[in-house]
């Protein structure tokens, strides 16, 4: 299947969540084609999955005053500073749409094997050291799920999902360093100092060369069109920068 691989940007989280989403609306529209993007966090920021409460962040002074975004996607919060984002849309047509947990499983092992190459020993977490009940932290990685990447037992990468009309949105973090306002939450440099850590913009390409064999993707354009951003941006200011979407719990 093509895929189409949108350029390697730095944007806040309005803008960030209003692109993620702008692909899943159009590979809804045009299942012909996968889409792809990896990006950045111009301001660190923290994302409210869909279901939380803002009260949950603002219950711990240190998400006071803090950049917020809530998310189409479930799961725990993630502060989003000093890693490198990945958001995928596959048609409802493709076999890894068809249970969820077979996309996090591709996407995952792909990551894996990315970091092996690194010197990084990583896995998935497995059911076995799983968190059970409803009793859940605020923040993605300090929860324990069985899809989450570990190295060395610490979370360094989190998927959440979204599915319109059988499409499928999987967008997750890989924690590259330890953020100063999340020094529990340690990051690759932190847990694996003897391998060669990049910058994000530079784990870029590694990353989507690693989705495209794993997923069989055949990658095309990485033009964003002008139009597309117009879109893109209604979708930011009209939802993601909007008091009713942040604070609807």
């Amino acid at each position: 299947m093509q895929c189409r691989v949108l350029p390697h940007e730095s944007g806040d989280g309005p803008w960030n969540m209003a692109v993620d989403q702008w692909m899943l609306d159009s590979v809804v529209a045009d299942p012909s084609t996968a889409m792809l993007r990896t990006y950045e966090w111009s301001v660190p920021t923290l994302s409210l999955g869909y279901f939380q409460h803002r009260a949950e962040a603002e219950a711990d002074p240190r998400w006071r005053g803090a950049a917020l975004v809530r998310r189409a996607t479930g799961g725990g919060a993630i502060w989003h500073d000093r890693e490198l984002t990945y958001a995928l849309v596959l048609p409802a047509d493709h076999p890894l749409t068809r249970r969820s947990k077979d996309l996090y499983h591709a996407v995952h092992l792909a990551i894996v094997g990315l970091l092996a190459e690194r010197g990084i020993v990583a896995r998935r977490r497995g059911e076995a050291e799983a968190r059970v009940g409803r009793d859940r932290p605020l923040l993605c990685f300090l929860d324990r799920d069985a899809e989450d990447l570990v190295v060395a037992g610490s979370k360094v990468l989190g998927s959440a999902q979204r599915r319109r009309a059988g499409a499928l949105l999987q967008h997750g973090s890989l924690l590259l360093e330890t953020s100063e306002r999340t020094p529990e939450l340690p990051g690759l440099t932190s847990l694996a100092p003897e391998a060669p850590i990049d910058p994000p913009d530079a784990w870029a390409a590694p990353v989507q060369k690693a989705l495209f064999k794993a997923i069989g993707l055949e990658p095309t354009d990485h033009v964003f069109m002008d139009a597309e951003r117009a879109a893109a941006a209604r979708v930011a200011e009209e939802i993601y920068r909007s008091p009713s979407w942040t604070d609807r719990r």
